[in-house]
């Protein structure tokens, strides 16, 4: 039997590497190497004799260090785990937050694109957000979700 067989048979039952896995994985990472660049700086301050410098990174190192290694064990965690049911819950909300903030990173970006030729409003009835051609002065605006009318300058 090959090792990847084995592994196969091992991982029967576990959870897996899923979105939350992969994230959990990832801002681990990037917190170790945000670690390893405080050493260095730290480092760098005790060559120049700024002590209290040195001290300061030193502990922002022991602190990104710690919030690293939990992360990791986290994740390990997570990719072990038989209880499925629980981290595939766990996985949907954080999917569905990820959402929120994509959709929202999207409008915002969308926004910036379209910021010389278009006016963004939100509607006082509703809140609905609407858009109009800028620079057409004084506008009478529908809002589409709740028929609000009423007046913006563009």
């Amino acid at each position: 039997m090959n090792f990847r067989n084995r592994l196969y048979r091992f991982m029967q039952g576990r959870n897996g590497v899923d979105a939350l896995a992969r994230f959990l994985n990832r801002v681990s990472l990037g917190c170790l190497i945000v670690a390893i660049l405080f050493t260095f700086i730290s480092l760098v301050c005790l060559r120049r004799e700024a002590v209290t410098a040195s001290s300061v990174f030193r502990i922002l190192y022991y602190v990104v260090y710690g919030i690293g290694i939990v992360l990791a064990v986290l994740w390990i965690f997570r990719v072990f785990s038989r209880n499925v049911s629980k981290r595939q819950a766990e996985n949907t909300r954080f999917e569905y937050r990820m959402q929120k903030i994509r959709r929202k990173t999207a409008s915002l970006k969308q926004r910036w694109k379209d910021r010389k030729t278009l006016k963004y409003f939100r509607c006082p009835n509703c809140k609905q957000m609407i858009r109009a051609p800028r620079h057409k002065g004084k506008i009478r605006v529908t809002c589409s979700k709740c028929g609000h009318i009423f007046l913006t300058k563009t």
